[in-house]
């Protein structure tokens, strides 16, 4: 951002000259920033100087839970900016909650570093740290982002306190509704933020780091100094697992057969195109011609038709029949062979990951569609209309075979489908947000199972 002049417009847009608007109050915040970051920066050195030794097992045996070498060199190879933000929240973590073995007693590092024999800290450094000192860590649950402003943040350790707005503006260009993340939140100039450190994880790992909570701590909740410990171990231990592990690509699965999807190409030698041409137009539930190709189809109870396999005519004498599936792909290669079998012979089978490098050098190798980007996204945004219209019917396998309409019918299975519809709206806001246009709208669904999307 290019600085403004004294004598140029207020970026408040109050018609007046910096210098006799805003600009005494932006210096005072900007000396303040400077002065806690220059606090806690002082205050990292000075423990590091004084006491190496601790400060090191403690980060060791506590913070990285005595991993062995090979995952602490994994660690310490992440990509930049997750090296960073490790850098990062194991320093909040020494300041707020670390203690230092110092002649066999166990010394909170703040009393260490507030203490009359600690480093020379401004004043405002020194209120800073005092404050985060104070705050536990927890896991929140984005409930409202609005760009540039902030978040609405639910607690879902404490899940009976009330959401709490932040003041965050660098989180609102990346975070999304129903984003699930570790962190702490401080008072600040009478407004709450947060404080730096920030653990992000997935919902299914952050669902799991919360069950585990809960189980940790079930039956000591009334020990405050216990339940902020567990709760801060945890986060912590989750979220380095979570940079440790080598995640398979996750799971394609195809919306209406609910198999893995795996892109499956049979390839056909044709020896009579006239009698295959006559073959397939005779078949209720084939549409198309040899000039376009030809499409299987299933009708589906609310009208409208599920592509079962795409049989395009390729180079000379060669059929091409592309399932999503592989389940597909037998089932078309039988109905093939016993409707058409006298005058197709089968040559070979192609099946691309779709997650595969391959898969994306393909759809490279395709040119773009010659369709302005505002058609493509109503064309995404009108498919998802249609697939949702039915989805409320389809027994899906992560509800263990029921429908969402009939899940919700049981505590256990409402809370699937809650976490479930919550997974669809982040995952859409994140499509969105990388693709441009408007995001589907997903509360109808909501509505239409009787569940309220603000109060869940």
């Amino acid at each position: 951002m290019a600085q403004i002049g004294r004598n140029d417009p207020c970026h408040c847009g109050s018609g007046k000259k910096y210098k006799k608007c805003c600009q005494a109050r932006d210096e005072a915040v900007a000396s303040h920033m400077r002065g806690e970051q220059s606090a806690t920066q002082s205050a990292l050195d000075w423990l590091h100087e004084k006491y190496p030794e601790e400060v090191d097992d403690a980060v060791h045996s506590v913070f990285m839970g005595g991993r062995d070498e090979d995952e602490l060199g994994a660690l310490e190879g992440l990509p930049p900016h997750l090296g960073q933000s490790l850098v990062i929240n194991i320093g909040e973590w020494l300041l707020t909650d670390a203690e230092l073995s110092i002649n066999s007693k166990d010394i909170p590092v703040i009393d260490l570093v507030l203490g009359a024999h600690g480093p020379r800290l401004n004043a405002a450094g020194r209120d800073w740290l005092a404050e985060i000192a104070t705050r536990s860590m927890s896991l929140y649950e984005v409930r409202e982002v609005k760009k540039g402003e902030g978040l609405l943040l639910r607690d879902l350790v404490y899940a009976d306190e009330a959401p709490v707005w932040v003041h965050e503006k660098a989180a609102t260009e990346h975070v999304v509704r129903w984003d699930i993340f570790g962190a702490r939140l401080a008072c600040k100039d009478g407004k709450t933020v947060l404080t730096g450190a920030v653990y992000p994880m997935t919902r299914a790992l952050a669902m799991a780091c919360l069950e585990e909570i809960e189980s940790e701590i079930e039956g000591d909740e009334d020990d405050p100094v216990l339940v902020r410990k567990v709760v801060a171990w945890t986060i912590i231990d989750f979220w380095l697992e979570s940079l440790l592990e080598e995640r398979p690509l996750p799971k394609l699965v195809d919306a209406g057969t609910g198999g893995e999807i795996d892109l499956t190409t049979d390839r056909y030698r044709v020896l009579n195109w006239d009698s295959l041409e006559k073959i397939l137009a005779r078949q209720n539930d084939v549409d198309g011609d040899r000039h376009e190709g030809w499409t299987r189809y299933v009708e589906l109870e609310d009208g409208r038709r599920r592509s079962l396999a795409a049989l395009n005519p390729g180079k000379g004498d060669i059929l091409e029949v592309f399932c999503r599936t592989l389940d597909l792909a037998d089932a078309a290669r039988n109905w093939l062979e016993q409707l058409a079998g006298g005058v197709v012979v089968y040559k070979i089978r192609e099946v691309i990951d779709p997650r595969s490098l391959k898969a994306l050098e393909v759809a490279q190798a395709v040119p773009p569609p010659d369709i302005p980007l505002e058609v493509q996204r109503q064309i995404i945004h009108d498919y998802l209309q249609r697939h949702y219209e039915g989805w409320l019917d389809i027994p899906l396998p992560v509800l263990g075979g029921k429908s969402p309409l009939q899940a919700v019918k049981s505590k256990k299975g409402r809370t699937e489908v809650i976490e479930l519809l919550k997974s669809i709206e982040q995952l859409e806001q994140r499509r969105t947000a990388q693709t441009g246009g408007e995001a589907f709208d997903v509360r109808p669904l909501w509505e239409r199972l009787g569940l309220n999307r603000e109060i869940v």
